[in-house]
């Protein structure tokens, strides 16, 4: 072998040794790298899990949800004037306090339901009445003075006669609430007596 060779031999070696330095350097650096991008990765905090966190609002918080809760509780329903008995209501609240739900049973054997909820959108309670003839009613209203005071544009079932309704509910130092109501036929011009009722807590 010509000491030309030998130089190429001694040089393809040196070339070997080098490149099998180069990927051991290479694959630390790979292995260093790798490390502190999973140790970066599991020292971040991981997001609350979506379904542990209650929705916005929740419970319906704040002075204004509260403000018809007087009216929850069981009664017995008798009229203003006379107190001749009127019927019978139970009023509870429903989905985390924020719906309240009257059940409402006629001395005279009819029926009917409401849903009452303060809406925020807008800043206003809101009632929708239903009985037992097929009626609808949606009320709107606000807390104003210490009473609840509703009103609404209605079509009359079954008359199908446009009607303007109006709807007080009054808490009373005696524990009692007065439920009273207007009715308009002429478009608001006039106002008769539609009912006028106390209801009184069962014992």
């Amino acid at each position: 072998m010509s000491i030309k060779g030998e130089d190429k031999v001694s040089e393809a070696s040196a070339s070997v040794s080098g490149n099998k330095k180069g990927n051991i350097v290479r694959n630390i650096i790979v292995a260093i790298v790798f490390a502190a991008s999973a140790s970066s990765v599991s020292a971040e905090p991981s997001p609350p899990a979506a379904a542990n966190q209650p929705p916005p609002n929740y419970g319906c918080p704040g002075a204004e949800p509260q403000q018809f809760k007087f009216w929850v509780g069981e009664w017995n329903v008798t009229t203003t004037n006379g107190g001749n008995p009127a019927g019978e209501s139970k009023v509870e609240l429903l989905d985390a306090g924020c719906v309240i739900f009257e059940n409402w049973k006629s001395a005279k054997g009819g029926s009917g339901h409401s849903l009452n909820v303060f809406d925020l959108a807008d800043g206003k309670w809101h009632q929708t009445w239903i009985d037992a003839t097929g009626d609808q009613v949606h009320y709107i209203g606000a807390w104003t003075n210490g009473k609840m005071e509703f009103r609404a544009d209605d079509i009359a079932t079954p008359q199908k006669q446009r009607a303007i309704l109006t709807m007080t509910f009054e808490p009373r130092p005696d524990g009692t609430v007065r439920q009273s109501g207007t009715l308009s036929t002429d478009g608001g011009k006039t106002f008769q007596p539609s009912f006028d009722l106390i209801y009184t807590k069962k014992k």
